[in-house]
């Protein structure tokens, strides 16, 4: 008989184990309510300011495609002569100006691009160089942050490329109009012409008008008119043409665009003449 109470017992043991073991499931996890929701990262990359105001933060995405400095800035800043300075700040801290960046470098154009290992890098660039993803006059590598600091002056400086778009260099596009036909040189063919030295002059910035002709097989011409695609246009008679006294010289300027310059011989220097900015379009008129 004991032995019977004693089995009844033990299964009741059991199955009384077994509920709690149930509710112990079925209890949830304890919270205390006091964790804290962490607010998202701010997102990486370059701090741009104009007067201590931050009006961009430039991602390493956007630093791969080689932006200019002024095409991140609003419009109304993006007047390189208005610029008093360019300040820089890279890794460690290390703080580094350019003062009067027009006035001192009027040749060049500031951008940000991938420097070394990738990390974001600043230059200042010949605008063909930056077309072309060259190399950099000068600049900083390991870039964190870059100051715009305006001019207490608020007109256009001396070499200001006077606002308006920033115009792509390889997607430009010269028409040549002769008594053939019409052709188009892209300014990425343009690009792989090599550049020499204007009339009386040593850096090679650009390109003889007579140099990008040859190379679109047009020759013999005695007359030409070149416009910009708008009102303003240039007439070059024969006597502009005789490489000898007369050169018109063709630049890529830091808006991206063609410009024209006529240098003539005067003596045994060179001085600067006729003069067209925006050349797209050439007609052989003789």
């Amino acid at each position: 008989m004991s032995t019977r109470i004693a089995l009844f017992a033990l299964a009741a043991a059991l199955v009384a184990c077994g509920k709690g073991d149930d509710k112990k499931k079925a209890e949830p996890a304890p919270t205390t309510g006091s964790a804290e929701v962490k607010a998202p990262a701010a997102p990486a990359g370059v701090g741009v300011y104009v007067d201590g105001k931050q009006v961009a933060t430039v991602t390493d995405a956007q630093i791969s495609a080689w932006p200019r400095l002024d095409s991140l800035v609003p419009a109304e800043n993006q007047r390189l002569g208005t610029w008093d300075s360019i300040n820089l700040t890279s890794e460690g801290g290390k703080a580094t100006a350019i003062a009067k960046p027009s006035a001192s470098h009027p040749d060049l154009v500031p951008a940000l691009y991938p420097g070394e290992g990738g990390a974001p890098a600043f230059g200042l660039f010949d605008p063909v160089e930056l077309a072309k993803h060259g190399k950099p006059s000068l600049g900083e590598t390991k870039l964190q942050a870059v100051s715009i600091k305006l001019s207490m002056a608020s007109g256009h400086g001396g070499n200001d490329h006077q606002g308006g778009d920033i115009q792509d260099p390889t997607k430009l596009e010269l028409i040549i109009k002769t008594p053939k036909g019409e052709q188009t040189v892209t300014g990425a063919k343009l690009l792989e012409v090599q550049r020499v030295p204007a009339p009386g002059e040593e850096e090679a910035k650009g390109w003889p008008l007579a140099v990008i002709l040859d190379h679109a097989g047009v020759k013999g011409y005695q007359k030409l008119l070149l416009t910009d695609g708008k009102e303003t246009a240039l007439t070059l008679e024969k006597g502009d043409l005789d490489e000898k006294v007369s050169v018109p010289y063709v630049k890529l300027n830091r808006q991206g665009a063609l410009r024209v310059t006529v240098y003539k011989k005067h003596g045994e220097s060179w001085q600067r003449g006729g003069d067209l900015r925006g050349l797209v379009y050439i007609e052989v008129q003789k």
